[in-house]
Parts: structure tokens; sequence; C-alpha cells
């Protein structure tokens, strides 16, 4: 359940304490037992659960509670009272149990409304979930989650790259789903990248992660390890890798960590305007970064040095780069 519906529930059972509070003690004003009186009014016209209290119980209840409250005399002191904390502590649990069923049933019958959040290319934008969890949205991606959360707290990423600060519900469990994985948690920093052209990537920074297909297990993942998975027949790799640095990634630092060219090249095309021909590019990994504000030459100076000089950039055609030996 959400933090605002316990919150309101929580609410409500308070101010219906205090008010029978104040009622025990002869302290009830007349608006309050004006307002006691239609609450139990309201009960008796809308029910509750049907294993708390029959209509008939209910209505006997309402009776004689009303008749105690307009009353006041005729009874010895201290029948009168403990008659008094009988009834009213009937009240408490029926008013109490009325109330919080109403507000789950508010609360789980009104429909999800499911959101898109995407980015352009080169563009980053965080989001804020409704469990207060936070979502760094990466260039040329999307995201697809929920108005609000009910048992379940689920999300989809469609497409691009993403870091998430998940807050922990531990009855609750946070679920990324990318194609056909489960990517589950209860409260971690963690990274998925899935564009089409690279392998599914998941990193931890903290905590622990769960990887399924299907709801079939692949592995956990701790702190500074990650899942490198293929779109075809889903093979994977785990692998130690650096930690994760939030700061980094909010200086929007692009990270490869023993990256394949290839793979490089067609990361960068989702934060900058050019498509590579990546046909005679060498098979070699790279480790390394570098800031996504950089100009696109600026980038391509830098991967002549990543490469140790194997390879040479030359732009062509405005946005068309071509990557030779040299």
């Amino acid at each position: 359940m959400c933090n605002l519906a316990f919150k309101r529930r929580t609410l409500i059972r308070s101010k219906i304490r205090a008010i029978i509070g104040k009622y025990l003690d002869d302290r009830a004003t007349p608006a309050e037992e004006q307002l006691l009186t239609h609450w139990l009014d309201v009960i008796s016209a809308e029910g509750t659960p049907s294993d708390v209290l029959t209509s008939g119980d209910k209505e006997q209840l309402r009776r004689k509670m009303l008749q105690t409250i307009r009353q006041r005399t005729g009874q010895p002191a201290r029948s009168y009272s403990i008659w008094k904390r009988m009834v009213a502590a009937a009240a408490i649990l029926l008013v109490v149990v009325a109330a919080s069923w109403w507000i789950i049933q508010q609360h789980t019958s009104r429909p999800v409304a499911w959101l898109e959040l995407s980015t352009g290319i080169g563009e980053m934008k965080k989001l804020v979930l409704p469990d207060s969890s936070t979502v760094w949205l990466e260039g040329n991606s999307r995201l697809k989650y929920p108005g609000h959360f009910k048992d379940k707290r689920d999300i989809e990423l469609l497409y691009g790259d993403a870091f998430f600060d998940v807050s922990p519900y531990p009855k609750s469990p946070f679920t990324v789903h990318v194609d056909s994985l489960q990517v589950r948690v209860l409260g971690t920093f963690f990274h998925v990248r899935a564009y089409g052209q690279l392998p599914i990537e998941i990193t931890v920074n903290s905590g622990k992660v769960s990887v399924s297909k299907h709801d079939q297990l692949m592995g956990l993942l701790t702190a500074n390890q990650a899942m490198r998975i293929n779109w075809n027949d889903y093979t994977f790799l785990r692998m130690e890798v650096s930690p994760l640095n939030i700061s980094d990634w909010m200086r929007r630092e692009i990270v490869f960590d023993n990256m394949p060219l290839r793979s490089v090249l067609h990361l960068l095309e989702n934060y900058y305007r050019v498509k590579f021909d990546i046909e005679s590019v060498p098979d070699m990994q790279i480790t390394g970064s570098m800031p996504a504000t950089l100009l696109p030459q600026q980038v391509f100076n830098i991967l002549e040095e990543l490469t140790d000089h194997q390879v040479i950039v030359e732009a062509r055609g405005g946005n068309k780069v071509t990557v030779r030996h040299k």
C-alpha cells in the first residue's frame, strides 16, 4: 500500500480515537457527538466487511450508543462507565475497520494509469517514482511506469540506459522489466543498459539484484558485479567491474569498462547525432571514460587516445563517421 493511503488511514484512526476518548471523559462537544453519530449512520447504510458484524448487530450498536450519548443519566456511575467503555471499544473497532476497508477499496479500485518518459539523443532526465525511488534516464531512452503502485512496484525499460536508486520496501520488491527479463531488487543502486545494438547490461553499485528470464533465475549480482546478456539467445557473462559512482553519473560521464570498440561506438550514437560506419573496426576492448558534454571532434580525439592510436576517426558528410585502421 502506498505511503499516502497509509498516512490517511493512520490519520482517520487517530481522529476517531481522540473523539471517542473525549466522549468517554464527558468532554465531547455536540458537534463531535454528531460526527460520531454520522459515522455510525454511514456504516449502517453502506456496510463493512461481512466477517466483522451483521447488519442487525451494527444497527443495535448504533441505537444503544445513540441512547447512551443522549441520555447521560439514569445509571450508576460505575456501571455507566463500564458500559460506555464497552460500547465505545466496539465502536472504535467497527469504525476503524470500516474506515480502513473503505480507504483500501478506494485505493485498490482506482485504475492504474501507465505513463511513459522518453529522452532525446544526448538528453538526460530525472524521474521520482510514486514510492520515492529515483530514476536517471540517459539519452535516447524510453521508460514506462505506473502513476501509482499497488501491491507490486513494476516498471519497464523499453529501450535505453537508466540508473536506479530504489527506496527499500522489504515486502514489496522493485522490478524492472527489460524485454523478457526481470531485474528485481528490494533497495539498491543499480544500472540497466538495454540499447538494441548492444548487449543488455546490468551493473550493481550497492545491495543485491536478481536477474531472471520468465521468472527463471539466471543469477544474483552484488556490489561491483555486472551481467552482460545477448539479446538473441540470452547467453550471459558475469564479471567484476569498477564501482559505479553516482556523482560521475550526475556529471554525465560516459564510462567504458572493458567494452568492445563496436559497442562503444554504438553507445556514443545515443549521445551524439552521428552514425558510425563500423565495418572495419578492429576487435578490441576499451576501458576509460569521457564527459558526455564534449563536442564530437573532442570525442573522436579521445577515442584515438583510448585505442592507443590503433584507429582514426574521420567525419564525412555531416553526421556520417567512419572508423578505420590508421
